[in-house]
């Protein structure tokens, strides 16, 4: 059994986290260090904040929580930056998208400018994966760029990058999973199926509210990857699931 990167206790193959490092990680260690880090981050806002009332504050009657020394402010701020970097590492290797997505968009626009990297223009742009999640790619920065909606269009398929999805003629194969999944969206229902990532030993049956039909692009000669997004009742997180890496689909009635 593969062992959780941050506890270094055994993890369950089915229910944590395969990273595309080949790491693994416990849904709990994931969730104790973003609790850690939003606990310290209050505790130094509400530190900032005890520290301007007492500028305004004349009266020494009136009553004020403790102010924490700046020796403890200065440890808080230290872990701070631990939680941060040890976050950062996992949501680089995260299977879907990590909660940091926008910061990380942030961050490429302030190196390279609000630039698509297709046709050199100024505009607004989207982030995506140079080389995708599901084929081996990673969140880190230097597998993110960015693209305008126009550039997307030309290289991928009609409609916005978020619009509505026509199947092409190379991905017929898919065609029977592609209304099904549809449907599901259109009338509101859940859609059951197996699936099997990259990293993955075996299969999971995962069950998805479907939100989305979606080509994403690769680094294979069609381009893209037909893929579904929604929120998956396994992970209870919004996830996306390439059509290709599914099997017994399957529309579950209310």
């Amino acid at each position: 059994m593969p062992y959780c990167t941050v506890c270094k206790i055994e993890t369950d193959w089915e229910y944590d986290i395969a990273l595309s490092n080949g790491e693994y990680l416990h849904y709990s260690c994931i969730i104790t260090l973003q609790m850690q880090k939003r606990e310290i981050e209050t505790a130094l806002q509400k530190q900032k904040s005890q520290l301007i009332l007492s500028l305004f504050v004349l009266n020494e009657g009136v009553e004020q929580d403790v102010v924490i020394t700046e020796a403890e402010v200065e440890d808080l701020r230290a872990k701070l930056v631990k939680l941060k970097s040890i976050l950062t590492e996992i949501y680089d290797h995260l299977p879907c998208w990590p909660p940091d997505w926008d910061e990380r968009k942030r961050q490429v626009i302030r190196e390279n400018g609000s630039i698509c990297s297709h046709c050199g223009k100024e505009q607004d742009v989207y982030l995506l994966h140079d080389i995708p999640i599901f084929e081996g790619g990673s969140n880190e920065l230097e597998n993110l760029t960015l693209i305008c909606a126009g550039c997307y269009r030309g290289m991928y398929h009609e409609g916005d990058i978020f619009g509505t999805v026509t199947l092409k003629s190379s991905q017929s194969e898919f065609s029977e999973q592609f209304s099904e999944i549809q449907s599901a969206i259109d009338n509101h229902q859940k859609i059951q199926f197996d699936y099997k990532k990259p990293s993955a030993k075996r299969w999971t049956t995962r069950v998805v509210i479907p939100e989305r039909l979606l080509n994403i692009p690769n680094s294979r000669e069609s381009g893209e990857t037909l893929c579904v997004e929604g929120f998956c009742e396994l992970r209870q997180d919004t996830r996306v699931f390439a059509l290709e890496r599914m099997q017994g689909l399957e529309i579950i009635e209310d």
